[in-house]
């Protein structure tokens, strides 16, 4: 597939004038989606995202410091039925559990900054670090009756997590489980302080079903100048994919498609990553996911 630049047809009143920059696939790496021209669908998406951007706003991009692990990096269960009683919620604490108590602390960061911080007390910890339940409870492989995960002890360590600030080591509290053989870990902090990465907001107004050639945008990995990297999520009997960028005076849209399916299902989920190169530097323009046309955070250690 030839490489160049193209300018992409204009659909409709714009501030900014766009271009298109498309790389040939690279034959010798096969973990990537190679980037190609942007096809008719993507670039009518793309501008149907420009709309809806400019109609609410360029958002702004997000402040503070971002984590990049997991908000219980040491998390593993013996059984089903703990698996299932810890995403459900269903977990308590021992009465008279000794050990455990708050205060402040500091998080210590590669580049030798420090941030003083109030260590979250046990149960908001673990709270937090469960999230939105998820009920599994009941079904024939975990009977509700054993569905349940009591603490037993904690203690107050430390873990090093990466965040948008570098390797962190950050407190956490490692808590025994009756039935459990290993400790469960969470961090001891709050999200306000390190904010987890969560999926871009839409604009209002754009509709959400993709076209069906198109895939989605997953997370944004790499920024580089000239070059953005990303994750592309589609199906396992999409063929000839191919990552696609529309570039804009103040937004960059990024996005993929494949060839139209013949005689397949939609198959199981995938991920990979892709490589797309831009006419001129990024800059501080918004990296827009032609997906959901919300803007992008970087995330780099996604794989």
């Amino acid at each position: 597939m030839a490489c160049g630049n193209e300018v992409a047809p204009t659909s409709g009143p714009s501030s900014a004038t766009p271009s298109i920059r498309s790389t040939a696939p690279r034959e010798a790496d096969a973990t990537q989606i190679p980037a190609g021209p942007a096809t008719a669908a993507f670039l009518e998406r793309a501008r149907a995202v420009e709309q809806a951007v400019r109609a609410a706003g360029l958002p702004k991009p997000r402040e503070g410091i971002f984590l990049y692990s997991s908000l219980a990096p040491e998390l593993g269960f013996d059984t089903i039925e703990q698996k299932a009683a810890w995403g459900a919620g269903y977990v308590s604490i021992a009465p008279g559990l000794q050990g455990a108590s708050g205060g402040t602390t500091r998080i210590d960061f590669g580049d030798g900054s420090s941030r003083s911080v109030t260590v979250l007390e046990p149960r908001p910890a673990l709270t937090q670090a469960i999230g939105t339940p998820y009920d599994n409870c009941g079904h024939m492989a975990v009977p509700a009756s054993k569905c349940k995960l009591t603490i037993t002890g904690a203690s107050l360590k430390t873990v090093d997590v990466d965040t948008s600030n570098g390797r962190a080591t950050v407190p956490a509290w490692s808590f025994t489980a009756k039935g459990l053989s290993r400790p469960i870990v969470v961090l001891a902090v709050s999200t306000e302080v390190l904010q987890p990465l969560v999926e871009p907001t839409p604009p209002p107004g754009l509709d959400q079903r993709l076209e069906p050639s198109l895939v989605q945008v997953g997370w944004l990995t790499g920024v580089d100048d000239r070059t953005l990297t990303f994750i592309l999520n589609y199906g396992t009997c999409d063929r000839d994919l191919r990552a696609h960028v529309l570039e804009l005076k103040d937004m960059v849209i990024i996005g993929g498609s494949h060839s139209p399916l013949r005689g397949c299902g939609e198959g199981v989920g995938a991920s990979t990553p892709a490589t797309v190169t831009l006419t001129e530097p990024l800059g501080d323009r918004a990296v827009i996911s032609a997906a959901t046309g919300g803007r992008l955070t970087l995330y780099p250690h996604i794989q």
